[in-house]
C-alpha cells in the first residue's frame, strides 16, 4: 500500500492545501524503503514531500529532488581544478540530505575523483509523544512541532524571527502544561532519506550554523549554505558569525555557494552567490538568478574584523 501511494504521489501530491502532512508517514517510509525495493526512489519523493511540511527551529526542513539544480552547476563550474580529484563537501542546513546525494551524483558524472560529503542540519530527529489518542511531535530539544488526533494535525512550531502571530489554537494548547506533561514518547523519527542512509559516501550530523565545530577546521574543498543563511533566519551579526565558521571550514581556494529558493509565479528559483576563500575573505566569483539576500554581509566580512 505504502508503494502505491508513493507512486501516486509523484502526479498527486498527498500535501492538501490546509492539511499538515503526517509525520509517521516517515516513519512508515523508513521501515519499508530498502535500498533494492522496486518503488525505493519513488518512496524517497515521498519522505521529501512530508518533510517538506515540516518546521523545526523556527525554519523549514522543506526539501525534494532538484530543488538546488543551480547550485550544482556553480559548484561544477568554479571549485579549483586543484580540489576536484578529492571533493569534500559541506552541506549546512541539508534538511534531509536529498540535495546532498544530488551533488554528489553531480560531482560523480562530471568526472571527479573522489567525493565525500557532511550533510548537517540542526534537527535529525523527531521525537513522538502520546497520551491516548493524541499524538505530539517534539525536536530533540523539546520544542514542540506538531500535535495531531487521528487526521487533523496543528502545527505549533513558532518562526524564528518570531515574525509571525501565533495562532489561538496552538497557544491554547501549548498552555495545557499538565496535560502534556502526561505525554510519554513512545518512539524516534528519523529525518534522513533512506537513499541517503544507504549512501556510504554521507556522513550525517547534527550542527548548529552558530557554533564552531572544530572538528570541521580546514576540512573541506565546498560548502554549500542554501535556504539556512536568510535574513528571515538571522540578523546580520548571526550570520556572519556563520560565514566566519564556514571560512575555517574550507580549504584556501575552496568554495563557498549561498542561495536560498524563492516563490515566484511561475514556481521556485534560485538566488545566490558563489566565493572562494582568500586568506582572510571570501572573494566574489558571480551570482545566479538575484543573487544571494546575504551578499554584502559575506563580501565585507574580514577574518581580521
Amino acid at each position: 500500500m505504502l508503494q502505491l501511494i508513493a507512486r501516486q504521489t509523484v502526479a498527486d501530491p498527498i500535501l492538501k492545501p490546509g492539511r499538515l502532512a503526517d509525520p509517521d508517514l516517515l516513519l512508515k517510509i523508513i521501515e519499508t524503503a530498502e535500498p533494492d525495493q522496486e518503488y525505493k526512489n519513488d518512496l524517497s519523493q515521498l519522505f521529501s514531500q512530508v518533510l517538506h511540511d515540516v518546521r523545526m527551529g523556527g525554519a523549514w526542513k522543506r526539501t525534494g529532488p532538484r530543488r538546488l539544480a543551480r547550485t550544482e552547476q556553480m559548484f561544477l563550474k568554479h571549485l579549483a581544478p586543484a580540489h576536484r580529484h578529492n571533493v569534500t563537501l559541506l552541506d549546512l542546513g541539508a534538511s534531509d540530505g536529498i540535495t546532498t546525494l544530488e551533488l554528489l551524483h553531480a560531482f560523480r558524472v562530471a568526472g571527479y575523483g573522489e567525493v565525500r560529503a557532511h550533510a548537517t542540519d540542526l534537527n535529525l530527529w523527531l521525537y513522538r509523544f502520546r497520551l491516548g489518542p493524541l499524538v505530539e511531535y517534539r525536536a530533540g530539544d523539546g520544542e514542540p512541532i506538531m500535535v495531531r488526533l487521528g487526521p487533523l494535525g496543528l502545527r505549533l512550531a513558532k518562526h524564528r524571527r518570531e515574525i509571525d502571530e501565533s495562532d489561538v489554537f496552538s497557544a491554547w494548547y501549548l498552555r495545557s502544561k499538565s496535560f502534556r506533561d502526561a505525554m510519554r514518547m513512545d518512539t524516534r523519527i528519523t529525518l534522513v532519506n533512506p537513499l541517503v542512509r544507504s549512501e556510504p559516501s554521507i556522513i550525517v550530523s547534527e550542527l548548529n550554523c552558530l557554533e564552531r565545530n572544530d572538528i570541521f577546521v580546514n576540512k573541506f574543498a565546498a560548502a554549500r549554505a542554501s535556504n539556512v543563511l536568510n535574513l528571515g533566519y538571522f540578523g546580520p551579526a548571526q550570520i556572519a558569525s556563520a560565514i566566519a565558521h564556514l571560512h575555517a571550514y574550507l580549504y584556501q581556494d575552496g568554495c563557498l555557494v549561498v542561495s536560498r529558493n524563492v516563490d515566484t509565479p511561475v514556481g521556485e528559483v534560485e538566488d545566490g552567490s558563489v566565493w572562494l576563500k582568500r586568506v582572510n575573505r571570501f572573494e566574489h566569483v558571480t551570482d545566479f538568478g538575484s543573487g544571494s539576500e546575504v551578499k554584502a554581509i559575506v563580501d565585507n566580512w574580514s577574518a581580521v574584523n
